[in-house]
């Protein structure tokens, strides 16, 4: 008989693990839990969580508390959860709600933890230029993203990786490690392993990351388009992928405000590959330069 799940998640790429998970029928996904409806769009209009949408697509009970207190929780438990599973849900999970599920309750996250632990994981491992990261599936505890290791699986970070190119390889990657261990979980025939507190890192705060912190200054690029310095010039490859794409590295040239859509590394020197001006298609910088010549 298979195990009953609630599943705790909200972006596009939860969504598609979610879905991949349904369709694999390993567990019987009984409820999914995400964040309410936000406001999107210039008419800021109520927009439901992709995990929510997914949860309309296959008939599933879909909650969205505002708090996770005991009123919320007794909901839960009348679908009799034998496992809660957490994949990028967005709200800190309290423990009376984690010790719920009879099997426990588990996570996906996408770093080999102990290392980047917390919210900015993807993009910190791109701007700090690591050769590899990975997914854990861990199990959860009170602590941020602090229980014991359950499996990992490396993934390679290409030097012309993105947020968003990276977060496909890591779903993939999640999706195989869910596969190959949830039958284990449920037959409670795994193993864990505590966490190397010696070699904890954390990354910064979600909210760190805005439009004014993806400021990159026109003088910095510059240099790194003309310098042989090539410290310079894959610090900045590295730090314009990481913001990609959202919120969304640019600089003001001038009084010209551009986004820096793609970049290259040649001979070690920055290359700028295609760029976006306020309302405007994305062009190469070929046409940018074309129809407007830099400053000197």
């Amino acid at each position: 008989m298979l195990k009953n799940l609630v599943y705790f998640g909200s972006p596009e790429f939860s969504a598609e693990i979610l879905e991949k998970l349904v369709e694999s029928r390993l567990v019987n996904v009984v409820g999914l839990v995400t964040t309410p409806d936000k406001p999107t769009g210039r008419r800021q209009t109520l927009t439901p969580s992709p995990v929510a949408l997914l949860g309309e697509k296959y008939n599933l009970p879909v909650y969205k508390p505002q708090r996770l207190d005991e009123a919320n929780l007794a909901h839960l438990k009348l679908l009799k959860p034998d496992l809660f599973l957490v994949v990028s849900f967005g709200k800190i999970i309290p423990q009376n709600w984690l010790g719920t599920p009879t099997l426990g309750t588990f996570n996906i996250h996408f770093s080999l933890l102990p290392k980047y632990r917390g919210a900015l994981c993807i993009s910190e491992a791109i701007k700090n230029q690591d050769a590899e990261t990975g997914v854990t599936l861990m199990v959860m505890d009170a602590l941020l993203d602090h229980g014991p290791i359950v499996d990992q699986q490396r993934v390679a970070i290409n030097i012309r990786d993105d947020v968003a190119t990276l977060t496909t390889k890591l779903t993939q990657a999640a999706v195989k490690i869910l596969t190959d261990k949830l039958p284990e979980i449920c037959a409670q025939n795994y193993a864990s392993t505590p966490q190397d507190e010696s070699l904890v890192s954390f990354t910064p705060s979600h909210k760190s990351l805005t439009h004014a912190t993806a400021f990159i200054p026109w003088e910095n690029i510059k240099l790194a388009l003309s310098s042989e310095n090539s410290q310079l010039s894959a610090d900045l490859h590295a730090l314009i992928r990481s913001l990609n794409p959202e919120p969304g590295a640019w600089t003001k040239i001038g009084d010209l405000e551009i986004k820096l859509l793609q970049t290259n590394l040649v001979d070690h020197k920055l290359i700028l590959e295609q760029v976006q001006m306020a309302g405007k298609q994305p062009i190469t910088w070929k046409q940018f330069l074309s129809g407007h010549p830099l400053p000197q």
